[in-house]
C-alpha cells in the first residue's frame, strides 16, 4: 500500500449555542480535516488545530505531502520520524507539529481499516468499554452565567464540568458553579495561563474550599515548570497541564520537573497517537494521572477516545459541550449519560458526512488549490 495524496478541507461551522451565549463562540467555528489517500482505496482522516488553517494546510501541502506520497502508510513510526525531522530549521513546535499530528492520526485510521480492527485494539485493547466525559465549557461573561450553563449540562448527564474563566473572575465563577451544581458534581477550572506565580498561589488557597478535581494551566507562561512545581507544594488542588507541550520529549521536561499531577496531552497538537502513547508511558512511570485534552469536534475526538479506552490510567475525556450547528463526523462521539465510547468498527470508527462538508466547506484558499 502506498500514500497517493494528502489534502486538507477547511470548514466553518458555527456553534449551536443556547442561553447564555459564550464570550468567544467564533474561535470554535473553524475546523480542519486532513485526508490521506492510498492506492488501495483506503482513506484515513485526521484533524488539525484550525486557528491558522491556511498555514497548517500550506505546511501539509508544501512539506509533508511531497515527503510522504509514495510511502507505505503502515510504517507510521518511521514516517513520523521522517516528517518530524523536516521541521528542523523552521520550528519543531506549533504549526509543523499540528500538521504532523493530523496526518499521523489519519495514518492510524488507515491502518485500522486495512487490518479491519478498531484503533484501540491495535494500541493495547480495551481497558474499559466506556470512559467518563466532562463537559468543557466556553468562557462566559459573568459568574452567574457560568453557574447557569453548568446546571444545563449536568442535567444532560455530565458528571463533571470544566470552566474556562480568566484572571478577574475565576474564583467567583468557581463558587457560582459549586453553588449551582452541588457537591456531587466534579469541577475543573482552566484559567488558560492567566495568573502570575504569586497570583496562582493566592487564588489556589481560596479555591481549595470548592473541591476542584484539578486546576489547569494556572500560570503564564504555561511552560514555567519551576513555578508550577512551587505551586504544587503550596496547594492541595491537583495541578493539570500539557495541552501546549509537544512530543514526549517536552513531556519529559514537564514531568521530571514535578510540574503537574495530571498530564493532558492533545493528540492533534502534541504529535499524534504514537506520541501520546509514549507520553502515557512516561506518566505511568511517574504515577501521574492522565486526562487527554480534546477541545474540538472532528477526528481528534475519536483518536482521544481510542487512546483513553486503551490505557489503564486515563480517567477522563474532554468534550466541547456546546454542540455544532451540524456535526461533520458520524457518529459524533458525544457522551451518553456522561460517558463516551467507541464503536467496534475498523480504524477510528467514524465516517465523514460529506453533505455537511459540502455545505460548510471554505471555498477559497489562501494557499491555492488546497481546499474543496
Amino acid at each position: 500500500m502506498k500514500i497517493t495524496d494528502i489534502k486538507t478541507i477547511a470548514l466553518k461551522i458555527p456553534l449551536k449555542e443556547g442561553s447564555p451565549v459564550s464570550a468567544y463562540p467564533n474561535r470554535r467555528r473553524v475546523h480542519l480535516i486532513v485526508e490521506v489517500s492510498t492506492d488501495e482505496g483506503i482513506t484515513g482522516y485526521g484533524e488539525s488545530i484550525p486557528f491558522t488553517y491556511g498555514s497548517v494546510g500550506g505546511y501539509i501541502e508544501q512539506q509533508l505531502k511531497p515527503l510522504l506520497v509514495g510511502e507505505n502508510p503502515m510504517h507510521v513510526e518511521r514516517l513520523w520520524d521522517k516528517a518530524y525531522r523536516v521541521s528542523f530549521g523552521h520550528g519543531i513546535r506549533g504549526i509543523s507539529l499540528n500538521a504532523l499530528s493530523a496526518v499521523e492520526v489519519a495514518l492510524w485510521d488507515i491502518i485500522g481499516k486495512a487490518r479491519k480492527l478498531p484503533v484501540y485494539e491495535m494500541i493495547g485493547g480495551l481497558c474499559r468499554d466506556k470512559i467518563k466525559a466532562y463537559a468543557s465549557l466556553m468562557e462566559y461573561r459573568k459568574p452567574e452565567e457560568v453557574g447557569k450553563i453548568s446546571v444545563q449540562w449536568v442535567e444532560k448527564g455530565y458528571k463533571a464540568v470544566k470552566i474556562h474563566q480568566g484572571r478577574s473572575d475565576a474564583v467567583e465563577s468557581t463558587k457560582a458553579v459549586r453553588d449551582a451544581v452541588g457537591d456531587d458534581v466534579e469541577i475543573m477550572l482552566d484559567v488558560n495561563g492567566a495568573w502570575t506565580p504569586i497570583e496562582a498561589i493566592k487564588h489556589a488557597k481560596t479555591l481549595e474550599r470548592y473541591d476542584l478535581t484539578w486546576l489547569e494551566e494556572p500560570i503564564w507562561p504555561v511552560d514555567d515548570y519551576a513555578s508550577l512545581a512551587r505551586l504544587r507544594e503550596k496547594t492541595s488542588i491537583p495541578i493539570a497541564g500539557g495541552e501546549n507541550e509537544h512530543t514526549h520529549h517536552g513531556f519529559r521536561n514537564l514531568i521530571t520537573q514535578n510540574a503537574v499531577d495530571i498530564v493532558q496531552p492533545d493528540v492533534i497538537m502534541t504529535g499524534g497517537i504514537s506520541v501520546c502513547r509514549k507520553i502515557f508511558a512516561l506518566a505511568e512511570a511517574w504515577n501521574l494521572g492522565i486526562a487527554t485534552h480534546s477541545f474540538f469536534f472532528g477526528p481528534g475526538v475519536p483518536a482521544s477516545v481510542h487512546l483513553s479506552l486503551s490505557n489503564m490510567k486515563s480517567e477522563w475525556v474532554e468534550i466541547n459541550a456546546v454542540p455544532l450547528e451540524a456535526f461533520f463526523i458520524t457518529p459524533a462521539y458525544r457522551p451518553i449519560n456522561g460517558y463516551v465510547t467507541a464503536p467496534n468498527k475498523p480504524g477510528l470508527g467514524f465516517e465523514i458526512d460529506w453533505d455537511i462538508v459540502e455545505r460548510y466547506a471554505v471555498k477559497e484558499s489562501p494557499t491555492g488549490s488546497l481546499y474543496y
